[in-house]
C-alpha cells in the first residue's frame, strides 16, 4: 500500500510538471505572437489650442502672415536646414501624407519655420524645402521674431554648442492650425504619414 501510494504520488508529480511545462509553453508562444493591433489613436486634442498671429519672411522674400493665410489648413514645423534626423522624417512623412491627401493636399499648406536664421537663408531654405515638396514654405526673421512664434505655439529651440557646425535642439512636433486659427492637433515624431493623412482629412472634412 505504502509503495503504490509512493507511486501515485510520483505519477502526480510528473504529470503536474509535464501540464505545468506545457503551460509555460503556450504562454510563451501566446507572448511572443504579434497582438492583434487596433485602429491606431487619433492626434485629436480634446480641446483646441489657441495660438497668436506672426509675421515672417518667406523663402521667396515676400512677408507673410498668418492673416493672409487665414482659410488654409497650416501644419507649422519648427526646424532647421542643417538637423540630421528629426526635420527630414518629418518634412518627408509631411510630404508623403500631402500625397496620401491626393487633392485635398492641395488645402494644406506646410511651414517650415527656421529656428536657424544665422544660417538658413532664403536661398539655402528654398534648395532644402524643394527636395521634398514643391508646396512648403521656408519661413524665416530674426531670431526675436522666431522665437516669439515658437513661444505662441509653446514651441522651444536652443542652440546647444558653439562653432560653425552646431546644432539646435527643438520641439519635434508639427502643429496643425484651421481654417479659423486654432491648433486642434499635433503630430509627434513618431505619426507615420498614413497617420497625418487620416486625421487631416477628418480635419479637411469638418472645415469644407
Amino acid at each position: 500500500t505504502l509503495l503504490r501510494r509512493q507511486l501515485l504520488t510520483r505519477i502526480f508529480q510528473v504529470t503536474s510538471g509535464v501540464l505545468l511545462g506545457l503551460a509555460a509553453v503556450l504562454w510563451f508562444l501566446r507572448a511572443g505572437s504579434p497582438a492583434q493591433e487596433g485602429p491606431p489613436a487619433s492626434y485629436f486634442l480634446a480641446e483646441p489650442l489657441i495660438t497668436s498671429g506672426f509675421s515672417l519672411l518667406s523663402h521667396h522674400g515676400d512677408v507673410v502672415s498668418s492673416d493672409a493665410l487665414r482659410g488654409k489648413t497650416l501644419a507649422v514645423f519648427f526646424g532647421y536646414t542643417s538637423c540630421p534626423d528629426v526635420c527630414p522624417l518629418t518634412l518627408s512623412h509631411l510630404a508623403r501624407a500631402l500625397e496620401e491627401l491626393e487633392e485635398d493636399g492641395e488645402r494644406v499648406q506646410v511651414l517650415f519655420i527656421t529656428v536657424d536664421p544665422a544660417r538658413d537663408t532664403p536661398e539655402r531654405m528654398e534648395h532644402y524645402l524643394e527636395s521634398f515638396h514643391p508646396s512648403f514654405l521656408g519661413l524665416t526673421g530674426t531670431e526675436e521674431e522666431i522665437r516669439a512664434v515658437a513661444d505662441a505655439y509653446g514651441a522651444f529651440f536652443l542652440r546647444n554648442s558653439e562653432g560653425e557646425n552646431y546644432t539646435v535642439d527643438h520641439t519635434a512636433r508639427t502643429f496643425i492650425v484651421d481654417p479659423r486659427g486654432r491648433i486642434p492637433l499635433t503630430f509627434p515624431i513618431t505619426a507615420t504619414p498614413q497617420e497625418m493623412a487620416r486625421d487631416l482629412s477628418l480635419l479637411l472634412e469638418g472645415s469644407s
